[in-house]
């Protein structure tokens, strides 16, 4: 069976390329279609007027009446239903006629003209999953289709089944995705079957996008090769690393250079939260660190008291302290007692002033820090190789449009320890800008030896 798309699309604006689309999707032969690969050619956007357009075409060609129980006839998700509330749903409401739908969240349904409906949710909700044993759709359509694994969709493919008056409905899987090393390459990119196509739709194909989109791309991702060419370009070739925030070599190379720079000083702290986990507490003058303090789990009155000390012979213009959990606390505390104290909430989000390309702060500090790596302005002089081994083991990747960095748990249940001197290190990179200039660096005989102090005070 092949049905035109109803007349709606005529009054609608679309790309060249999400025409093609379309048409490829019309065609009988064609089961499945990945769209994108690319950032910006408006993928997302096809996928819910798609959506839209197969309901209406569904209504026009069977003639289905107001019903008291729309039919459902699409399912439309993506991994995570938080993502998919947060992303491809406000897509959906910009860009779909209100008129023509209403959504019944606590169903988890978009019902179209009141005659058919939408199944929607994230293929983590094991109430919307469980639909799919009972479930009938004609065609169902995944954003961002790259963070799913293909055994995800068995049972999602089986509902694709729905007949009306005894004819079958056109059976279609949509798919939206950016590259990356998964099934869907092998399938659609790499793959010679006829049924399932791979459209690339680039930004240079968005007539709609602003002038400085790809030049921002560009110098964001200035650093980043593959992943330019992955996003700009479209390309699949991604090389194993290329998502590592910081580069091995980078390290190795901030280890040699010798800059001549007005000095800031700073005190990072990233204080241990729990079990196994280190207090980690760096004296930096601009990007080296010039002396350290690491122990296990104390209680927040140990770690204040530590940092009043240090900061009485340090004095640096501003101390630094991730302020999750238990550094909430050591930062009220200090910032009472008079110290310029920076208070770092790596779950911050854009309400707080994260730039909108990122998740929340610990992905902006990050990326800025890989940043700084990259673009050679780091000198390093303190050797530790755990702390090296830390810097390079953080990855990252895009959360629809915004940048991510893998979360600690994972790090840590991967590694098998928390990188606490890293995210330490980071954000004493992230509080330089914040700091004021000193006269001259620290010498050697300002700093009180470790049985002045009460420390076990290490030197870099």
């Amino acid at each position: 069976m092949k049905f035109e798309f109803a007349q709606e699309r005529e009054s609608m604006t679309f790309t060249p390329r999400q025409l093609t689309a379309l048409r490829i999707l019309n065609e009988a032969g064609v089961r499945g279609l990945l769209f994108g690969g690319a950032k910006g050619g408006g993928k997302s956007f096809l996928l819910c007027r798609y959506t839209w357009l197969y309901c209406l075409s569904v209504i026009e060609y069977f003639d289905i009446p107001v019903l008291r129980n729309p039919i459902p006839i699409f399912f439309l998700g993506r991994l995570q239903g938080v993502d998919f509330d947060d992303t491809t749903l406000e897509t959906w409401k910009e860009c779909i006629p209100e008129d023509d739908y209403r959504i019944k969240e606590k169903n988890k349904e978009i019902i179209i003209k009141n005659r058919v409906k939408i199944q929607y949710g994230g293929l983590d909700n094991k109430k919307v999953v469980k639909k799919f044993n009972s479930a009938q759709y004609g065609a169902f359509g995944l954003d961002q289709a790259e963070e799913i694994e293909e055994d995800k969709l068995t049972e999602l493919r089986l509902t694709l089944r729905r007949s009306i008056g005894g004819v079958p409905l056109p059976f279609k899987e949509f798919y939206t995705a950016n590259p990356a090393d998964c099934w869907l390459k092998d399938q659609f990119v790499l793959g010679h079957n006829k049924r399932f196509v791979y459209l690339p739709s680039l930004p240079s194909d968005n007539p709609f996008l602003p002038p400085d989109y790809i030049p921002n791309m560009e110098y964001t991702l200035r650093n980043r090769p593959e992943l330019l060419k992955a996003y700009r370009d479209g390309s699949w070739d991604i090389l194993a690393g290329a998502d590592l925030v910081i580069q091995d070599w980078w390290i190795d190379r901030a280890y040699t250079n010798k800059f001549h720079k007005p000095i800031k000083k700073v005190i990072a702290c990233d204080p241990a939260a729990m079990g196994d986990d280190e207090t980690v507490i760096y004296c930096m003058e601009n990007t080296d660190i010039v002396r350290e303090k690491i122990y296990g789990k104390q209680d927040e009155a140990h770690t204040t008291l530590e940092l009043m000390s240090i900061a009485d012979w340090f004095k640096p213009s501003l101390i630094a302290i991730d302020s999750i959990g238990l550094g909430h606390g050591i930062a009220s505390t200090l910032s009472n007692k008079g110290y310029n104290v920076l208070s770092v909430n790596s779950a911050e989000k854009q309400e707080s002033g994260v730039p909108k390309q990122f998740l929340n702060r610990r992905a902006q500090i990050w990326w800025s820090a890989g940043n700084q790596f990259g673009d050679n302005e780091v000198e390093l002089h303190h050797k530790d190789k755990e702390l090296q081994r830390q810097l390079t083991l953080s990855r990252y990747k895009y959360k629809g449009d915004k940048f991510m960095i893998q979360p600690k748990d994972i790090i840590k249940t991967k590694y098998g320890r928390s990188p606490d001197r890293a995210d330490a290190y980071v954000i004493g990179l992230y509080a330089l800008q914040y700091a004021t200039e000193e006269a001259e660096p620290s010498k050697a005989e300002d700093f009180f030896t470790s049985e002045d102090l009460g420390l076990d005070f290490m030197s870099a």
